[in-house]
């Protein structure tokens, strides 16, 4: 199980209709948000009215919304047939560590559509309470894999069509100059490291984001926003 806090989070997982062990709204809210009572109550979840205090005391930034969830779906590489479409985009995260980051990460992957994000098992952050409270509830939406290869995953991307795109310092490529009708799966690396140099080789492109300001680098969420974006294909 999990815990979610946060309006957003509480909400999208009961628009969702995902399993919750039992939702705690605060005395507040519950006068306030007569909606969320009709809801849970339709629905048949478990809810307790509680003190502000209560909630505040262990979860930060709860917004008066705190629920118990089962833990959300993991995919494995033997799922990912499935996410194989037509311009279909995947999103490769290669060392992202910070839950900031990731849940950041996720808002931006469900706001464009992609269809499945894939980490590695190792260096890499988990689905954390901070995850999905940054991710203000997109993470309902968004389909998450870990795997322990990622140089095993792009080559099974490569079989099933896709063109990777990797996104580096060293790259050329603008995203203009890419087929938006094919199948791509890009590449963030961490803020710190990049990409590794065995994905980069591995790469059909190598994305660049045209910048003119001083500091030439971008936070990791920032940097995947803008890439989702420029290679959108709708």
């Amino acid at each position: 199980m999990i815990t979610i806090y946060g309006k957003n989070c509480v909400y999208e997982a009961l628009r969702k209709k995902s399993k919750l062990q039992k939702v705690m709204i605060s005395s507040i809210q519950a006068e306030k948000d007569k909606n969320i009572i009709d809801i849970l109550k339709k629905n048949g979840y478990k809810y307790e009215i509680v003190e502000k205090d209560k909630l505040d005391s262990k979860y930060k930034d709860n917004q008066g919304y705190v629920a118990i969830r089962e833990d959300y779906k993991i995919y494995s590489i033997e799922d990912l047939p499935k996410f194989k479409r037509e311009k279909g985009r995947i999103l490769i995260l290669d060392g992202i560590q910070d839950p900031h980051n990731f849940g950041a990460i996720i808002r931006s992957v469900d706001a464009f559509g992609y269809d499945l994000i894939i980490l590695p098992n190792n260096r890499s952050v988990r689905i954390t309470e901070v995850v999905a409270h940054v991710s203000t509830g997109a993470i309902e939406y968004t389909n998450i894999m870990y795997v322990n290869s990622l140089l095993s995953i792009v080559t099974e991307l490569k079989k099933l069509g896709y063109w990777i795109v990797g996104t580096d310092a060293s790259g050329t490529t603008l995203a203009s100059n890419i087929d938006k009708s094919l199948s791509l799966a890009v590449i963030i690396g961490s803020e710190g490291f990049g990409m590794s140099k065995t994905l980069v080789k591995q790469s059909d492109f190598i994305l660049k984001i045209p910048m003119v300001g001083h500091v030439n680098s971008l936070n990791a969420s920032v940097s995947t926003g803008i890439v989702l974006n420029d290679l959108k294909n709708y």
